[in-house]
């Protein structure tokens, strides 16, 4: 009998739909060939690629704040893995979408929507459209602010920068420079000091307060609710609601723990960490957080580098067994009081999952152990699972994240910026 025929995987979505209903946003005029003159744009052509979620969002928020902040239009692309042109990129052996519409992600002013009554802010716009009214641009470089103010890794120092340069720019079409990189990069994510003195207004901007996750992602959310919601909630469906705010629509899960457990790749990359004492991400520095991370001195790191792994893999790279151990710390804390499910956010694979959630079991009284692996999820649902995990994150009535990581990072700028109580979020 000749062999049964090869089964091949079908190709990741494009999300076409998205993106065509990104160019047929209201504010693009594609009849006109040239900006009116009232309107401005400010395109960051150095925006991340080739990165995950977290990195690529956090830096977006920042992107978007600076164009709000200087009275321009925000120019919006694509979450990019590949810009070459391809519509499928690899990624570990797997074929993955080289481009993401940023409306399959989220949804609010970042990507076109409406600001509130009464906010003069343009509206921001696709890059396509950018580039059919802009065939010239103004183009700047990141050092031309990064290079002239004080501290360089001040989120506030760098957007007020920018802004003070764009208030002398008459012209337009104004864009970073491509080759230029990231107006806000790893440096700046990094260090713990970054966010704390632009945190207060940006926190109170429409970037974070008019947020949302987009209809595809509050779907899934919707179809699992199961694995989240208390059996009695009587909360209606995400999708049937009309969006009011960030911290109205997205409010908190009673009785729900989120942990976030990094596996795969992660693990060199703790370790990599450590090899220069690195601190928590800018977004998990928080003062009012409760734990805090002290790196073991660098200098020290020849002669204790196994004493330092240690540290770094118990706070980065948790085992199963310190996992179970700080949620049993974490349980006894009053925020924890009458927690009921525990939802794992986790790339790891079925086998760790089934240990740990064993482990959890019999270590723990839960009415409910799930995982990203228990998610329900369409063709498109896929490859945005990320964020559905970042909005059950957002809700949880407690959530345990990593300090190094921008997931985590996206997750507490939500749950801050929604005032949920900090003693609430904690890390390993």
């Amino acid at each position: 009998m000749p062999p049964p025929p090869e089964i091949t995987a079908p190709l990741p979505p494009l999300y076409e739909n998205f993106h065509q209903a990104e160019l047929s946003l209201p504010q693009h005029d594609w009849k006109r060939t040239r900006p009116r003159n009232d309107e401005k744009f400010l395109f960051v052509a150095g925006h991340s690629r080739g990165c995950g979620w977290g990195n690529a969002m956090q830096e977006l928020l920042l992107n978007a704040y600076m164009a709000y902040k200087a009275g321009r239009s925000f120019v919006f692309a694509n979450y990019t893995w590949n810009d070459n042109g391809s519509q499928y990129s690899d990624y570990n052996g797997k074929k993955i979408p080289s481009l993401i519409p940023y409306s399959a992600l989220i949804q609010g002013p970042i990507v076109g929507g409406r600001f509130p009554p009464g906010d003069p802010t343009p509206l921001a716009v696709h890059r396509d459209f950018f580039d059919h009214v802009c065939p010239q641009k103004v183009t700047f470089i990141r050092e031309d602010i990064s290079e002239i103010i004080t501290f360089k890794n001040s989120a506030k120092e760098i957007t007020d920068g920018w802004h003070d340069k764009l208030a002398d720019v008459d012209e337009a079409c104004v864009q970073t420079a491509p080759n230029s990189g990231q107006i806000f990069n790893f440096d700046v994510f990094g260090d713990p000091r970054a966010m704390l003195d632009i945190w207060p207004e940006l926190a109170a901007s429409p970037i974070l307060t008019q947020f949302g996750w987009s209809p595809l992602v509050e779907l899934a959310f919707d179809t699992n609710r199961d694995l989240f919601l208390p059996s009695s909630s009587l909360e209606s469906y995400l999708t049937n609601r009309p969006f009011t705010t960030n911290a109205d629509r997205y409010s908190m899960i009673p009785g729900l723990m989120a942990i976030h457990v990094r596996r795969g790749d992660f693990e060199g990359h703790c370790q990599h960490l450590a090899s220069f004492s690195a601190e928590y991400a800018a977004f998990n520095s928080f003062p009012d957080m409760v734990d805090k991370f002290v790196p073991p001195p660098r200098e020290n790191w020849e002669t204790h580098n196994e004493e330092h792994r240690a540290i770094y893999q118990q706070h980065c790279y948790p085992s199963v067994e310190q996992i179970v151990q700080r949620l049993r710390e974490v349980r006894k804390a009053p925020a924890s009081k009458n927690l009921k499910k525990l939802y794992i956010m986790t790339n790891a694979d079925k086998e760790f999952i089934n240990e740990l959630r064993t482990a959890l079991w019999r270590d723990q009284d839960w009415d409910m152990i799930s995982s990203s692996r228990d998610l329900v999820l369409n063709w498109e649902q896929k490859y945005v699972a990320q964020a559905v995990d970042m909005l059950v994150g957002q809700r949880a009535q407690v959530f345990v994240g990593n300090g190094f990581s921008t997931m985590t990072s996206n997750i507490i700028t939500m749950r801050m910026a929604n005032r949920f109580p900090p003693e609430s979020t904690r890390f390993w």
